[in-house]
């Protein structure tokens, strides 16, 4: 895999992760957090793809679709997990 690969892929990620950010809100904690998660998931759903054999919308050596599926799905698990701590409001 090429530098300006690696160069787009993160930030595509990273743009998800900021219009993830942009959807829910928060702190400057959260944007970090939503990032981190963001870049993580779109690199291991890279590598899944890659093992799977999986080839859908390539952009050169990119899964793009595999790429976004796990970009999309560790940011709704990271912040579905993130809001175990949040107790509810109580009348």
């Amino acid at each position: 895999m090429t530098f300006p690969t690696l160069l787009l892929g993160t930030l595509m990620a990273v743009v998800l992760g900021n219009a993830f950010h942009f959807w829910r809100g928060g702190s400057f904690k959260w944007l970090l957090m939503y990032n981190l998660l963001a870049i993580a998931g779109f690199w291991v759903g890279h590598i899944v793809g890659n093992i799977l054999n999986w080839h859908f919308l390539p952009l050169g050596p990119l899964n793009v679709a595999s790429s976004l599926i796990g970009s999309l799905a560790l940011l709704f698990a990271g912040y579905w997990l993130s809001m175990a701590s949040v107790e509810p409001k109580r009348k």
